[in-house]
Formats: structure tokens, sequence, C-alpha cells
């Protein structure tokens, strides 16, 4: 109920800005002049094409920056992810190098203990 009401609300607010635009645009439609002195000569345009155009250049730059920006992040996370992945490969590695180092040291000390004279082992008789 609350997210339908929610999309009444933005779509009613998009069309009062739309009106609003409309509105501007009839009651400006006189000339402006513009002029890029060093490149070209004077144009006559109407208000409401420079305040348009002013809306859709800002739209493209900040969809330009944006769409950089997240392209940069994916990036960045995807870099990330890697390395975890790499890193996670080399825990495991480390640990199973441990395990049987441990298991080894463990063999080897049970079969010098056996091997010792006089120590005896778990099957000998005690004295």
């Amino acid at each position: 109920m609350a997210k339908s009401l929610f999309k009444v609300i933005r779509r009613l607010i998009w069309v009062l800005i739309g009106l609003f635009l409309v509105f501007f645009a009839v009651h400006n439609r006189g000339a402006v002049e513009i002029s890029f002195d060093p490149i070209a000569g004077r144009y006559l345009l109407p208000v409401w094409w420079i305040l348009f155009a002013g809306i859709f250049i800002g739209i493209f730059v900040s969809a330009a920056v944006t769409s950089w920006l997240r392209l940069e992040g994916f990036a960045k996370r995807r870099k990330a992810e890697r390395r975890a992945v790499y890193l996670d490969e080399q825990m495991a590695l480390m640990a199973e190098d441990a395990h049987q180092g441990k298991a080894q040291r463990a063999h080897k000390a049970a079969s010098d203990t056996a091997s010792e004279p006089g120590s005896g082992s778990a099957l000998a008789k005690p004295k």
C-alpha cells in the first residue's frame, strides 16, 4: 500500500515538473543572443532551448561521471574478489602443510622413542 502511494506521489511530482517546464517554454519564447566568440559567430535562440540544453547536458555529464565511477568500483570489487579467492587458496595450502608437518613430527617422535634402547615399546613387558 505504501509503495503504491509513493509511486503515485512520485509520478505526480514528475507531472508537475513537466507542466512547469511546458509553461516556462511557452512563456519564454523570446530570443537570446548566444556567442562563442573565439570559435563561431552569434546565434539567436529561444530561452527555453537554452534551459533544456543545459538540463540535458547536465544529465549527460552526470550519467557519464556516474557510469565511470561505477565501472571503477566494479573493477576494484572484481580485483578484491580475485585476491580473496587467492588468499583462501593459500590459507588452505598452508593449513594442509601444517597438518602434514604435525603428522610427520608426531610420527618421527613416535619412531624415535620406539627405537631407543631401554625405552621399550607399548608391547614390551613391564619390568
